[in-house]
C-alpha cells in the first residue's frame, strides 16, 4: 500500500472511488424504482412514496461516504476559505434550512406524495420530496393542472403556512367564489347556484356523505354535510361574494368548478 502515499495516486484512487459511489447510488435507485413498480403494480402512489424515502436514504449514504473519502481535502479547503466565511454562511443558510425542512417533513409528515397542498402562493400536487426541495405539479386558478412543475425549497415549511387540501382523503370540501354586484337578485343567485351545484355533485354526493360519516367516527371530528351549501360575504363596497361549498373527489375539483361557473352564469344571465 506504499503507492497510496503518493499524493497523485491517492487523488486518482479517491476520484475512482467517488465515481464508483455515484454510479452505485444511481444504479441502486434505478433498481429500487424497478422493484417497487413490480411490488406495487396497482398502487403507484404507494410505490412513489416508498421510492422517494429510499432514494433519499441512498443519497445520504453516498454523501456521507464521499465526505469520509474526501475528509482531509474538505478540512483543508474549509480552512482555506475562512476569508469568505460570511458569504458561505449566507449561501449555506438556505441549504441548512432546506435540510432541516426535509427532516421536519419526514418526521411530522405534514404532507405525503400524492397530496394536494398549498405552500405560500404555490398550489399543486406533491410528486417528489428530496433533501432540498418538494416537487409539485402546479394547479392554476381554474383548479386544473398548468403543465408546469414547481420546485419549492423545503425551507418554505418554516416560513409559510401549509394548506393541506386532501387531508380528508378521497373526498374534500371545496369552495367556489362568485362575485355579484349589490343590485343582483341574491335569492335568485342562491337558488341557481344550489341547483347547479347539486346537479354537478349528484353522481358522488351520497358516497361522499357516507365517507364523511366514517371520517367523523374514526377521527373524532365534526364535518359538515357533503351536499352543496351557499354562504355570503361582503366583497367590497360594490359587490357581494357568494361562496358555494360542496364535497368533491380530489381529481374532479377543476371539472366541478368549471361546470358550476358555466352553469350558473348561463342560467343567471348578465347583471
Amino acid at each position: 500500500m506504499d503507492f497510496l502515499k503518493d499524493p497523485t495516486i491517492l487523488f486518482i484512487v479517491k476520484l475512482v472511488i467517488t465515481f464508483g459511489l455515484m454510479a452505485s447510488g444511481f444504479f441502486v435507485n434505478r433498481a429500487l424504482s424497478w422493484s417497487l413498480r413490480k411490488l406495487h403494480p396497482y398502487h403507484p402512489e404507494k410505490a412513489r412514496s416508498q421510492l422517494v424515502f429510499l432514494k433519499n436514504l441512498v443519497r445520504m449514504a453516498v454523501f456521507l461516504l464521499l465526505v469520509l473519502v474526501w475528509a482531509s481535502q474538505i478540512t483543508g479547503a474549509f480552512l482555506s476559505v475562512v476569508a469568505i466565511a460570511g458569504a458561505l454562511i449566507i449561501t449555506g443558510k438556505e441549504v441548512v434550512l432546506s435540510l432541516l425542512g426535509y427532516v421536519n417533513i419526514s418526521l411530522s409528515k405534514p404532507f405525503r406524495i400524492g397530496d394536494y397542498i398549498e405552500i405560500g402562493n404555490q398550489n399543486g400536487r406533491v410528486i417528489d420530496i428530496d433533501l432540498l426541495s418538494t416537487k409539485l405539479f402546479e394547479i392554476g386558478m381554474s383548479g386544473k393542472y398548468t403543465g408546469r412543475r414547481l420546485a419549492v425549497p423545503n425551507a418554505a415549511v418554516f416560513m409559510h403556512t401549509i394548506k393541506h387540501n386532501s387531508m380528508l382523503g378521497k373526498f374534500s370540501l371545496y369552495t367556489i367564489e362568485i362575485i355579484l354586484p349589490f343590485k343582483a337578485d341574491t335569492a335568485k343567485a342562491e337558488e341557481i347556484a344550489l341547483r347547479v351545484a347539486r346537479s354537478v355533485s349528484a353522481a358522488w354526493v351520497e358516497e361522499a356523505d357516507r365517507y364523511f360519516d366514517r371520517i367523523e367516527v374514526s377521527e373524532f371530528v365534526d364535518l359538515p354535510a357533503a351536499h352543496p351549501e351557499v354562504f355570503w360575504q361582503a366583497y367590497n363596497e360594490l359587490a357581494h361574494k357568494m361562496i358555494v361549498r360542496l364535497a368533491c373527489p380530489l381529481e374532479k375539483r377543476g371539472d366541478a368548478e368549471q361546470a358550476i361557473y358555466k352553469g350558473f352564469w348561463q342560467e343567471f344571465g348578465p347583471v
